[in-house]
Order: C-alpha cells, then structure tokens, then sequence
C-alpha cells in the first residue's frame, strides 16, 4: 500500500480570504465600516491579512489619527505623527470620502507642525468630513486657518484656542453638532443658521466678547468660566438649557469679579438689555447654576424676561441669596412652570436628603404658576440657611415632606 501523500503546505503566502465563514465572509462595505473604527495604525496593518486587505484600508471612510494609545496622556505629538499621516493621506484611493476624522495628539511644538496639522485638516475637509473631532491634550492648539465645510455636521474641539483672527466658526452651512471643551474663547463669534446642539464645557472659559447667534438650536449647555460675558442671540427653537458659571466679571478689561462696575458700551453690549437669559427665555427644560458671585445673572434678572415656555426649572443655592431676589423673580416670570427643583449648598457633592413640596392652591399667590405640581428640594443637611428656604416658600402655599 503506497504512502499517503502529505497536503501540501504554503508557509510564505497570507491566505486567501475565500473562505465562507467569520469576517471573511463579510461584504467590502462592512469590512470598510470596522476598519472605519480602528485608529489608522490598526487600520493600515490589516494590509498583511491577505491579498482581499491589502488595500481596503485606503476606501476607509473613517480616519482616526493618534487614537490608538493606551492612555490619553500617551498619545503622540504632531511631530512624532507627521512621516505617518503625509504618508497615509497620500496613499489613500484618489476621491475616497472621509466621513469621519479624529485627530488627538500631545501639542505642535514648531510653525511646521502647525503648518502640517493645518494640512491635514484641510484635506479631510476636502474629502467631504462630516464628523471632525480636533483634540491636543497638553499644549493648547491656537487655529489659525478657517474652517469651512458643506459636508460638516458635527465639530468637537478640545483644547484648542478660539480667536477672532482663526474665524474659524461664523460660517457652517450644515454644521448640527458643535462641542467645545477645555478651550479659551476670545472675540469669537459662533454664528450658525443650522446649528441644533451647542455644548461650551470642561474648563472652557469666555475670555473676551464671545457673541452667540444660533437662532434653531435645540440644546445649549455652558458650563464654563465667564471672564466676559457672553451675549446669547435669540433661540427660539430651544427646547434645553444648562448654564453654569464658575467666575464671572462685568466684562471691563482691568476688572476682575467686580460686582459694581459698570460694563462697557459698545462690542455689541446694552446696559439696558440681557446677555443670557433673553436668548434662554424660550426653553422648556432650563439649569441655571453659579459657583461664584452671579453677577452675570443679577444683573440679567433687571430686565428679566418672561419665561413662556418654561415647565422644568432647576436652580442653585445662588438664587435664594440676597432675601431670594433670584428665585422669586424667576418664578413671576415662569407662567407655565411645572416642575421646580432646588439644589442647595452641596458645593460639587451629591445630596443626601430630598424634600418634596406639596401646593396648597388656596395659599397660592396670582404671580405663581398655576401648573406649578412638583416642587423639590435638594440638600445635605437642614441646617438653618435651607430652613430659611423652606419658610420663603412657605409664603407661596408651598410645605414640604422629608425623603
């Protein structure tokens, strides 16, 4: 009986990708739409895979650049990136799209980083770029070239400085989506006819005249520090609002948290009229917290505005300072309001007891909310100062239980 002749076995080749199961099995679209998911060092690597790889990656519609590091810290520089990206972009498919872009990195630490990263950008602009997150996590990246898309929907910055000569943000035709976080912001105008979601948080601080002019936007958070006062435009669209600040002044160049000051006239300010809550006046879920003296919102609540739409308000331990002039004034000016909830001097940590209020309609006075239900508070311990709360309360007809 003649030997069983061995399989032959072909150690130098990659396999083929003709088998009939797991991933190879998969359609191109979908093998593009993971290796869309994968930093673009992964990316590139599954080049060795098999001959069907080993030039997907370059039709990949997502391009996610120093993403690939264990740990934010870690990722590398402009520098240390610049042989790898001018080489990927240039190796990519002619006319490819670029859907989505992240691009983190340490910092530029030279005018040809710049100059390179200002490349980049405008190359997956160029390529149509939809969602394009910009992202330096040491050193802060001053934009000095414009942005400007058709295609963009969704811009997240991080760490990046805002200036009036980058104009980098008063012209996106298509632009749904803008988060900006950890970022100076000084005469920068964001004006926007399309713009449904705004989000200024995580140590953002308004440096200088930040005007803001987004007339369908849906939800705006700012949780910033406003050494200027920004000026919000009319929003009539918005249905959510969270603003937060945690240092404010009058807006004067040499005054810092002053209460008293006047602020100056001109760069689009009037004494006479509100910064914030004019362009909030609209909203129908609405946070307004102060870490600081408020001077921002005492001066607005002179020329409160009338809250039409207004169903769920949440507030701060600021505006029950000052015999309540801000809680009171708020609630004359919130006729559909029917939600009220009190955070009282929890300073950043979590409550531990909560009260809910209960209306004695016979009590309530004719400036209160008739829909005004659910009423509640929010606060570690009753000490004396939340005891006085509950006694101002008290004069609308509103008694609490403890939680």
């Amino acid at each position: 009986m003649p030997p069983r002749k061995k399989g032959k076995v072909d150690g130098g080749a990659s396999p083929e990708v003709g088998g009939g199961d797991g991933i190879n099995a998969l359609p191109d679209d979908a093998l593009l739409h993971v290796l869309s998911l994968l930093p673009a060092e992964d990316a590139v690597r599954t080049c060795v895979l098999a001959r069907r790889w080993r030039h997907l990656w370059k039709s990949a519609t997502g391009l996610r650049i120093g993403c690939g590091a264990g740990k934010e810290d870690e990722s590398p520089s402009v520098h240390e990136l610049r042989h790898f990206v001018n080489h990927l972009l240039l190796l990519r498919r002619n006319g490819s799209s670029i859907h989505t872009c992240e691009l983190r990195f340490r910092g530029c630490t030279c005018y040809n980083d710049h100059l390179c990263l200002s490349l980049w950008i405008r190359h997956v602009v160029d390529r149509g770029v939809r969602f394009l997150r910009l992202e330096s996590q040491r050193q802060e990246l001053t934009l000095d070239m414009p942005l400007f898309s058709h295609q963009l929907t969704t811009l997240e910055l991080n760490n990046v400085h805002l200036s009036n000569s980058s104009d980098s943000l008063s012209d996106f035709p298509n632009l749904q989506h803008l988060e900006i976080s950890n970022t100076f912001l000084e005469h920068v105008e964001i004006s926007s006819k399309s713009l449904k979601r705004l989000s200024i948080r995580k140590s953002c601080s308004f440096i200088w005249h930040t005007h803001i002019r987004t007339p369908n936007l849906v939800s705006l958070t700012l949780d910033a520090h406003f050494f200027s006062i920004p000026v919000l435009g009319s929003m009539p669209s918005l249905k959510e609002a969270f603003v937060r600040n945690t240092v404010d002044n009058c807006g004067d160049e040499g005054c810092f948290s002053c209460d008293y000051c006047g602020l100056p006239d001109g760069y689009g300010y009037n004494k006479n009229n509100c910064f914030i809550l004019q362009g909030l006046s609209e909203a129908e879920n609405l946070t307004l917290m102060s870490d600081y003296k408020g001077f921002v919102f005492h001066k607005d609540l002179e020329w409160c505005p009338t809250f039409n739409n207004l169903k769920v308000l949440v507030l701060d331990d600021w505006f029950v300072h000052c015999d309540f002039y801000g809680l009171d004034c708020i609630l004359k000016h919130s006729p559909v309001l029917e939600k009220l909830t009190l955070c009282l001097f929890l300073k950043g940590t979590k409550h531990k007891m909560k009260m809910i209020g209960k209306y004695n309609q016979m009590e309530r006075p004719a400036t209160i909310s008739k829909h005004l239900k659910e009423i509640e508070i929010k606060c570690i311990v009753v000490d004396e100062k939340v005891y006085n709360v509950l006694k101002f309360l008290g004069t609308f007809g509103i008694y609490f239980l403890f939680k």
